[in-house]
């Protein structure tokens, strides 16, 4: 646990949470049922009805759904999944369409428009003979040129999207009201993405993004998100996606950061969130935002999503403080008695109906079992239609407004805009901004942009006009001054997407920037982003005083605007004056996400004037260290130890912050800063407390002060000083000086009578420091360690090729049990090393030993038989204090801990056996995000840890400890990853094993109950 303990065992797939409204086990033990079996599974609120559209052999696994303008239901689905083909012969997935629906919801007519993709994740239709379908690795538009329903043609539209992991890269693609298309982008994958037009964005795992249909354009809209899947709109045009690992439902704020694992914000923080509740699992599919007439009037507005791991679709109720949407959880849409459901897309009809795609499976998704477990089922989908019948079954089923839009009259069309079904006149929007015949559409458009009758009618002609570039500015400007707030806030959308605005034009957004409508001040600040000019900052400041607190994304959205202002030219220079106190400190904040070196001298001047700074300092010195001019080192430290005013904690902190900086910055302390960093450390040493020694401890490794390496060794020698200084001193001092540490390492790893923790410690840390010498230690201690320190010295000895070597050469002679090669972190580590004929030597001198995963089952097995057998239960509350000794570092357990690895709550749902599972062999299947990172570092150490971010010049590695390390870029000679899990493989054996049956006690009370 102190390393991803149970994270790296709780794999990156699922975690089930508070919430669940059953136990969900990672491989359902049921037998598959007919689609009308499942059926009868499925249960909905009083008065809806559930119908089957389509089910295997028609389709196989279902991911994306996307309706096209003659009202066919298009859906990818694969057989490939999780494996793409490795010898570069097409896939075997699928475009599948669906119509001719029948009463019961039936596709009576299936065509297989596509059958040579590959893991399509990303659909979205264009007319009824060609779509856009990711393939990996591009977006393709596939199409069908000679009308016999099939696609025959094939272009490369953006190119080229990862596919590490295969469980999320792009998909949603979602045509907004603007013509662009919005798509998420997947966990652990990185893109690069270029489109026609020569700009490029980098996605680095979840984000979301848009581009022009034929490629022309790329625009990142959001950073951050673990796992997006799936995007929905509202009829204000805000953006809505569903998140894994994070919590469920986010509203989208172009520009904004939102959490994600281990990655930094933009210096403002990440975007507000809509909720707290997980829905019982971090594992979500699929989001639909109801705007419709088909349901009742209860069910509009608001918003359904897919829980592939509980069997269930969940509902809430949205919930407004001006323009700040709260998520409020509401019972379930859709509980199902077959734990196979696995809904991961849901999507309105333009019928006005729910239709579901269920990807229906014995194992939950990605993860949770072996990519490779053989109960994958690879053939069974399923795609359902929900109704509303009424109590008594009298609501009249719901039908197509029309059979084909792409033949409809212009009138019809114009009639379609003030449907009631958003999804309609979305697509009637479409329509009519796309024909050719503009000579009847704009005058008809035209006419409707001034329709008194409908607002509805009245933005969406202003969106068409606009797509056909045909929006009179009079039109436009009337919009602007419209009596309804929606009209006025579409209207500013509109003015945002221009490449430049004229006079007129920016004093209308900056009189909007004060509307009565919180939506309208919202899109007004947004479009100030987008254009930014110093005359715009004192009214954006002005919005920010008269923002209500409450409305969080009102003011978050006015925060990017200002930092998208301070980072243009001039505007530094062109700030009011006088700056009240109150906006100078509002411009401080913002300044932490304007990297230049202007912001950092507002920063340091702030600093200076303002002694008690409001706000976190740290963060203000940091930035000051990183971005500042030449003398941003100096400058940071004399503020820093002015402000410390002799308390020690907060030089601490400020010592730290200026070392951050100038590390991201790429530089070193210089002399006069290491001077102030071996005062503040000398007085942490001495101080009578343990946290500050061990803080002490610590910043003098990190450091490296020499100076202090004697103190470092006189505590991690001294048997009288508490374990935890001991090891704190154990790592700082190999940090100081590997080779000078080799000596008291070696003295203490071979000393029979120290604790099994200290000899672990210095077991590692002979590792770390890359020697040829401490090789030769940990060897000789190896034929006489207890089998604890054999394994750790096993494990230490594999990372490299020599030490590997050395290691096989010892069992080969008899000096070391061949058991400890049966190791997976041994052999991983081998592998990764580039061991010559590793695998056939090990096979030699393990022949005859039962195989490694006999010998693990069957110590989990008399682990899991004596928890079983205890005459008490164990003390879950000392649980509690167990996981934040070894866990809470690493792992978060409602508000405890930290968020390195992923949530722990509800995994007691797992039940005892598969939590010791997780935890005692935690390299079974090990998720990409949470793989070893190896840096071999120029003065000969090895590290290995979690890579957490890379920020400016430096990496961050999460430590043994779950600390995080900052190394130089320039001191990594090597950096390789592993499919090795960070935690230590022995942690069973590094916990006594009455406070081990404690935590497992704690972890097991993480559960739900059942309905």
């Amino acid at each position: 646990m102190r390393l991803l303990a149970t994270a790296a065992a709780l794999v990156l797939g699922v975690l089930i949470a508070p919430g669940a409204g059953m136990a969900q086990d990672l491989v359902a033990e049921t037998d598959p049922k007919t689609p009308e079996e499942e059926r009868k599974a499925l249960r909905l609120p009083p008065g809806f009805e559930i119908q089957l559209v389509a089910s295997e052999p028609d389709i196989y696994k279902p991911m994306n759904l996307a309706f096209d303008e003659q009202g066919r239901l298009w859906v990818t689905s694969s057989i490939e999944y999780p494996f793409p083909p490795e010898d570069g012969t097409p896939g075997r997935d699928r475009v599948t369409i669906l119509s001719n629906f029948g009463p019961d919801g039936r596709a009576r007519s299936v065509t297989q428009f596509a059958e040579d993709l590959t893991i399509p994740i990303g659909l979205l239709p264009l007319s009824s003979k060609e779509a856009l379908v990711h393939s990996i690795p591009h977006i393709l538009r596939l199409t069908d040129t000679d009308g016999d329903g099939k696609a025959d043609d094939r272009e490369v539209v953006l190119r080229e999207y990862g596919f590490q992991d295969t469980h999320g890269m792009t998909n949603a693609f979602t045509l907004g009201f603007d013509g662009w298309i919005y798509a998420c982008h997947g966990f652990s994958n990185t893109s690069t993405v270029e489109a026609k037009d020569g700009e490029a964005i980098t996605m680095q795992s979840g984000n979301t993004y848009r581009f022009r249909p034929d490629g022309s354009a790329i625009e990142q809209w959001t950073w951050g998100q673990v796992n997006p899947f799936g995007l929905t709109l509202d009829s204000l045009g805000n953006l809505w996606s569903c998140d894994c690992h994070t919590l469920p439902i986010y509203h989208l704020l172009r520009g904004a950061y939102y959490p994600s694992f281990g990655k930094p914000h933009d210096g403002l923080g990440f975007g507000p969130a809509v909720m707290q509740h997980l829905h019982g699992s971090t594992g979500i599919a699929g989001i639909t935002y109801y705007e419709a007439d088909h349901f009742p009037e209860e069910w509009r507005g608001t918003i359904f999503v897919g829980n592939p791991v509980t069997a269930r679709v969940n509902h809430d109720r949205i919930s407004w403080a001006g323009s700040s949407p709260t998520a409020i959880e509401q019972p379930d849409f859709i509980i199902s008695d077959d734990p196979w459901f696995r809904p991961v897309d849901i999507k309105l009809g333009p019928d006005g109906a729910l239709y579901i795609a269920d990807f229906y499976n014995r194992i939950i998704g990605h993860y949770e079992v072996p990519l490779t477990h053989p109960g994958r089922d690879r053939d069974r989908g399923r795609i359902w239609r929900i109704i509303y019948v009424g109590e008594d079954g009298s609501n009249p089923p719901p039908t197509m407004p029309r059979a084909d839009w792409g033949a409809a009259s212009v009138a019809d069309l114009i009639n379609d805009l003030a449907h009631p079904n958003l999804k309609v006149r979305l697509r009637a929007t479409d329509e009519l901004a796309n024909r050719a015949d503009g000579e009847a559409i704009v005058p008809a458009l035209l006419t409707a942009s001034a329709d008194d009758g409908s607002a509805e009618r009245r933005v969406h002609a202003l969106w068409a006009l606009d797509r056909r570039g045909a929006l009179p500015e009079d039109r436009l400007a009337a919009a602007l001054a419209d009596e309804d707030r929606a009209v006025r806030t579409h209207a500013v959308k509109i003015l945002a997407e221009r490449s430049a605005w004229d006079e007129d034009q920016r004093a209308a957004v900056d009189d909007l920037l004060a509307d009565s409508d919180p939506f309208v001040r919202r899109a007004a600040a947004d479009a100030m982003g987008r254009h930014p000019d110093p005359s715009q900052i004192a009214s954006l400041l002005d919005a920010w005083s008269a923002a209500d607190p409450a409305d969080t994304h009102l003011v978050h959205v006015v925060r990017m605007a200002l930092r998208d202002q301070l980072r243009s030219a001039n505007a530094w220079a062109s700030l009011p004056d006088p700056l009240t106190e109150a906006d100078e400190s509002k411009l401080a904040e913002v300044a932490l996400g304007v990297p230049t070196v202007e912001a950092a001298s507002f920063l340091l001047g702030h600093l200076r004037a303002n002694p008690k700074a409001v706000g976190d300092v740290s963060r203000f010195v940091e930035h000051v260290a990183r971005y500042g001019g030449e003398s941003s080192q100096s400058d940071a430290r004399e503020y820093a130890r002015s402000a410390s005013d002799g308390d020690l904690r907060q030089s601490l902190a400020l010592l730290r912050a200026v070392h951050r900086g100038v590390q991201a910055r790429g530089n070193r302390l210089d002399e006069l800063s290491r001077s102030w960093a071996e005062e503040v450390a000398g007085a942490l040493l001495a101080s009578t407390e343990d946290r500050d020694r061990i803080d002490g401890i610590e910043v003098t490794g990190t450091l490296r002060l020499g100076a202090k390496a004697e103190t470092l060794e006189s505590i991690l020698i001294d048997r009288n000083t508490t374990e935890p200084l001991r090891l704190a001193a154990i790592d700082a001092r190999t940090s100081i000086d590997p080779v000078g540490a080799v000596g008291p390492l070696s003295r203490l790893l071979g000393s029979a009578d120290e604790t099994p923790s200290i000899r672990d410690r210095a077991a590692e840390a002979l590792g770390r420091t890359g020697r040829p010498e401490s090789d030769g230690v940990l060897l000789e201690v190896l034929a006489i360690a207890p089998s604890r320190l054999q394994r750790t010295i096993a494990v230490t000895l594999s990372a490299t090729r020599n030490g590997a070597e050395a290691l096989l050469k010892c069992v080969e002679e008899g000096r070391a049990p061949a058991e400890l090669l049966r190791e997976p972190g041994v052999q991983i580590r081998m592998t990764n090393a580039g061991v010559e004929a590793m695998a056939s030597r090990i096979e030699t001198l393990t022949a005859g030993l039962p195989p490694a995963d006999e010998g693990l089952r069957q110590f989990i097995d008399e682990r899991f038989a004596r928890f079983a057998s205890l005459e008490s239960k164990p003390d879950a509350e000392a649980g509690r204090a167990v996981f934040t000794e070894y866990c809470a570092g690493c792992h978060k357990i409602g508000s405890e801990g930290a968020e390195v690895g992923p949530q722990l709550d509800g995994v007691g749902i797992r039940g005892p056996l598969r939590v010791l599972e997780d935890i005692l062999n935690p390299n079974l299947n090990v998720d990409q995000a949470f793989r070893a990172t190896t840096l071999g570092l120029s003065d000969g150490r090895i590290l290995t840890g979690l890579l957490l971010a890379e920020e400016g010049d430096v990496l961050v590695l999460a430590d043994a400890e779950g600390k995080s390390q900052r190394i130089a870029v320039d001191e990594v000679e090597e950096r390789t990853t592993s499919s090795l899990s960070p935690m230590p493989a022995n942690f069973a054996e590094r916990i006594p094993e009455e406070e081990f049956h404690e935590l497992i006690a704690y972890l097991l009370s993480q559960q739900t109950k059942e309905d």
